[in-house]
């Protein structure tokens, strides 16, 4: 990939356009959000669900097969290929369920707690061991979702427990992601992951399906594209830089949010949620650079013992 583009792993220029490309996904992610948040005033979530997926892979088809033939489909663990997707829908389902009922900025934010629980959930599924900084970081960003969501306000009832549970499963699914990281080619695992999704909207689909008025056809279609994109666009960023480096440009997704609520949804965050919003997006960089520290950590730590003289 990098000689594709003429560029050694390492250079600026590289990194710089890793970080362009991570806010192009921040600001497509946060479109996909707010096209369906507007859908789900006019179609069953379930139906919205199969256009996302089933346009995702017709788009694959049409531009991966002819670039990659038979190889696109070639999985070496078929199973957790198809459990990986059907892990994906769910959360989808989720998180346009979610989108129905609360405000973008606020779903957003609340979604953003997931990086913090993928680092309590690689303790006990992948044998990493959460330091008690890790652990101050999810207690404040959970400090956040609190404050966020008030007890007592208009934003605090069952609603609310939708972004939390897709947090919980989305964080379940990176982790297993990174667990099984590396065993087959990625356009592969994302082709195997929206036809997933698309084979079970199938099924459930037709149960709550509605006529589609012709405005809104295309506006459907192109959220599968949106989606599959988004996450094409996700991949070649990691190709160009480290994921301490774009990890916080991830949270420009929040920012994208709140402006786009603002433009087509009239809405205004209250103090009270933006001062959540913030300390949950504080939280998640504490933590992103938390990891990246002790990542460069372990990698020093075999020269420095070279050091130190060996005793009996």
């Amino acid at each position: 990939m990098a000689a594709a583009f003429g560029l050694p792993m390492s250079t600026p220029e590289r990194v710089r356009g890793g970080i362009l490309l991570m806010l192009a996904c921040s600001m497509i992610f946060a479109s996909l959000d707010a096209t369906a948040k507007f859908m789900g005033t006019h179609y069953p979530v379930l139906q919205i669900v199969w256009f996302r997926y089933t346009f995702h892979v017709v788009g694959m088809l049409l531009i991966f097969v002819p670039i990659m033939g038979r190889e696109m489909f070639r999985a070496t663990n078929l199973t957790w290929q198809v459990g990986r997707g059907l892990i994906l829908v769910v959360c989808t389902c989720c998180s346009f369920t979610g989108l129905r009922f609360m405000p973008l900025a606020e779903f957003t934010a609340i979604s953003f707690i997931t990086p913090l629980l993928v680092t309590l959930f690689a303790g006990p599924m992948l044998g990493e061991k959460v330091s008690l900084e890790r652990w101050i970081a999810v207690g404040v960003g959970f400090a956040g979702v609190v404050v966020l969501i008030r007890p007592g306000s208009g934003l605090f009832g069952w609603p609310a427990l939708i972004p939390l549970g897709m947090a919980v499963i989305y964080a379940v699914f990176q982790v297993l992601t990174r667990k099984y990281a590396g065993t087959d080619n990625p356009i592969t695992t994302m082709f195997f992951s929206g036809l997933a999704g698309a084979v079970l909207a199938t099924m459930a689909a037709p149960f709550v399906w509605q006529p589609v008025e012709p405005v809104h056809l295309p506006v459907l279609m192109f959220m599968g594209i949106m989606g599959g994109g988004g996450h094409l666009l996700l991949m070649l960023c990691f190709r160009r830089a480290p994921a301490s480096v774009l990890a916080p440009f991830s949270y420009a997704q929040l920012a994208f949010a709140t402006l786009i609520g603002f433009l087509f949804f009239e809405y205004v965050p209250d103090r009270f949620s933006l001062i959540g919003m913030s300390v949950i997006a504080c939280a998640g960089l504490y933590a992103v650079g938390l990891q990246a520290w002790e990542a460069r950590r372990e990698r020093r730590r075999p020269a420095d013992e070279a050091d130190v003289p060996m005793t009996d």
